[in-house]
């Protein structure tokens, strides 16, 4: 996928017949001004002031997962965090289930275990995102 988020994601409004508009630009930009994993509270307080209300953040969100500039991960919490795919290759995260530090890893090999276990349960495989959960040295050294 080449070009500029910007541009990419105004090519797929149109291409869906939807405007290009003041907010949804603000907010696409602020996206990939954010660091690599966001909430969308993160999104609102960057837009806030140039988009109207926070249910333009969301369905913009909504919006740029569609046009798979964006993925939906979660962290095991409550809340969805968010992260840029532009550019980016498959990869993995692991998570400290107690203070919530997330660390991306990625390996040649990733793709290829999870395009195995698909292609033997008659999946097409899109994308590969494998999540480990446990305690990081700190947390687990007790410093937390």
């Amino acid at each position: 996928m080449a070009g500029k988020p910007a541009e990419l994601f105004e090519a797929f409004l149109r291409g869906r017949g939807l405007h290009v508009t003041r907010p949804r630009r603000a907010v696409v930009e602020a996206v990939f001004s954010l660091p690599r994993h966001f909430e969308a509270a993160d999104l609102w307080a960057a837009v806030r002031g140039r988009v109207s209300s926070a249910a333009t953040v969301y369905r913009t969100l909504e919006l740029l997962e569609e046009a798979g500039l964006v993925r939906r991960v979660s962290f095991g919490e409550a809340h969805a965090h968010y992260e840029h795919v532009l550019g980016r290759e498959d990869h993995g995260h692991l998570v400290c289930r107690r203070c919530g530090r997330v660390v991306e890893f990625s390996d040649p090999k990733l793709k290829d275990v999870v395009a195995q276990a698909a292609a033997r349960h008659g999946f097409s495989l899109t994308e590969a995102v494998v999540q480990g959960y446990g305690l990081c040295p700190a947390c687990r050294e007790g410093g937390l």
